[in-house]
């Protein structure tokens, strides 16, 4: 951690004290179909109290759970289920404790906690919410308590089996370990009633809200949101949604356009409740929010991405991206790569589609637009003036599990791939300065990025030989019946992967044949 950083941290964090984190106050994410919630990506999600949200919505976010760790932090002590961040710390590094609270979100926090303690129930300004697991896709690292189209793939076809007696994806255990959503029907999911008696509480707090899944698409609730802000605008607020931009009927997605183009309107609206300095009233001109941002899940192109997230038509993808960026203005979209062994081969074809994309919609071919409402009481407004933006973005987030499709699988042909791309984003790379004048190429810190994740499976090569032969094995096992069940072949699909494919399938006969 740098000395300005760490700087940083005593004077925000460990004044309050050397374990407090702004996350367990202010971030929240839902997981309104199992009756689940946590502070942030890390800590294992908990259960909300059932009782508790029938007379306090806000138990939602304020467990009883997160209030104890919100106790052990004022105290200077570390919850448990924050591990990740003391380990990173430990040893010097930036945690996700310290960049979570000094995001813009969190920031001046420290008032309102304080008046909260641990024992109040407090409005967070983060929330992500995926109110059920609909979903019609069956991605290859993904499972039936996150997506009905696995479910009723499981219920059909039964859980995976493994030579060592293992299996994965079993309805029975996942709903023994309390995994799978409520059986109710989504009209009667006490969590989302509670939800959306919470939700106008703390609307006008909130800072980030973002709508996961499942397929938010699928769902109504997406929709009313959208409808809410709409209706109720938001001049802070960044709103989101993480999609795979393949809903099951067109009519989904024209009805998804035409709320993000309703949202975008810019228009002139009151806010009895806060005060914009620029003007020197209490009134805006905007759109109903201050950001729209789509997150599209995607790993790879072509056959190749539609073979790991079954259920995709890729074409369809694309176009109803280039749709969203040709007919809304101000909306940006993040190509989430979650980055796995079947990545790889193709990778320079993703890095590519980002590139055109770039070009396509970069900073040439976009105009600032220049918005005149109209006069009000013989008063003329202020222009409203939408900006030149960076509207294509992407992150790749190695997968961690399962363990038989982590890039630390990845043998020295795999290595050299990743790395032969990471040079050609080099190529492609633009200096800060070009690339504000331009939105095209790479940025140095997405390169870093991509050589984190190399870092990240060369860690790989220190596998015993034990743990290595049981992924293989597991990697051949699974892809096999994946196949089967699919309809698919995995060498027709990956044959840049055959090497790979027959060493595992000779550990597998070694083992069991």
């Amino acid at each position: 951690m740098s000395e300005q950083l760490a700087n940083w941290r005593d004077k925000n964090l460990n004044s309050v004290s050397c374990s407090f984190c702004a996350a367990k106050w202010y971030n929240a994410s839902l997981h309104l179909g199992h009756g689940y919630t946590n502070s942030c990506h890390l800590p294992l999600p908990h259960p909300i109290d059932l009782e508790e949200i029938k007379t306090n919505p806000s138990a939602l976010h304020n467990t009883e759970e997160k209030k104890e760790q919100r106790r052990q932090m004022l105290a200077g002590k570390r919850p448990d289920g924050c591990s990740y961040c003391w380990r990173i710390e430990d040893v010097g590094g930036r945690s996700d404790r310290v960049y979570r609270s000094g995001e813009y979100w969190a920031q001046n926090a420290r008032e309102d906690i304080a008046d909260a303690g641990a024992d109040g129930n407090i409005n967070p300004r983060y929330v992500e919410v995926n109110f059920n697991q609909a979903c019609n896709f069956k991605c290859s690292y993904c499972s039936p308590h996150l997506s009905t189209a696995w479910e009723d793939d499981v219920k059909e076809h039964g859980g995976f089996k493994f030579s060592n007696g293992q299996g994965h994806n079993d309805i029975d255990y996942l709903r023994k370990t309390g995994m799978m959503p409520l059986e109710v029907a989504r009209k009667d999911n006490p969590y989302i009633t509670a939800f959306w008696e919470w939700f106008p509480g703390v609307y006008q707090d909130l800072k980030v809200f973002r709508m996961t899944g499942g397929e938010p698409l699928m769902d109504n609730n997406t929709f009313k949101v959208l409808d809410y802000v709409n209706e109720n605008p938001n001049a802070t607020l960044d709103l989101s949604i993480t999609s795979n931009m393949c809903p099951p009927q067109d009519a989904l997605f024209d009805k998804f356009m035409n709320k993000l183009k309703a949202i975008e309107e810019v228009r002139v609206w009151e806010d009895t409740e806060k005060f914009n300095p620029e003007s020197g009233n209490n009134w805006y001109v905007a759109p109903a929010c201050k950001h729209f941002s789509l997150y599209v899940s995607i790993d790879g192109v072509g056959n190749q991405a539609e073979y790991m997230r079954d259920g995709l038509d890729f074409d369809k993808m694309y176009q109803n991206c280039r749709r969203v960026l040709s007919e809304t203005d101000g909306t940006e979209i993040s190509f989430i790569n979650t980055f796995n062994l079947l990545s790889i081969p193709n990778l320079r074809g993703f890095l590519q589609m980002i590139l055109d994309l770039r070009e396509e919609f970069g900073y040439e071919n976009q105009e600032d637009k220049v918005i005149q409402p109209p006069d009000r009481n013989g008063f003329k407004h202020p222009k409203f003036i939408r900006k030149k933006r960076q509207r294509i973005w992407f992150d790749m987030p190695y997968l961690r599990y399962p363990d038989w499709m982590t890039i630390q699988l990845a043998d020295e042909d795999m290595l050299d791939t990743i790395q032969e791309n990471i040079d050609f984003m080099k190529e492609n790379v633009l200096d800060d300065q070009t690339y504000g004048l331009k939105y095209t190429g790479f940025k140095n810190y997405e390169v870093l990025k991509l050589e984190r994740d190399l870092a990240w499976a060369k860690e790989g090569q220190s596998m015993t030989e034990e743990t290595l032969s049981s992924n293989l094995i597991k990697f051949y096992e699974y892809f096999t019946q994946y196949d089967k069940r699919r309809n698919l072949n995995f060498l027709e699909t990956f044959p840049e992967m055959t090497d790979f494919w027959n060493e595992a399938k000779e550990e597998y006969e070694e083992q069991y044949t």
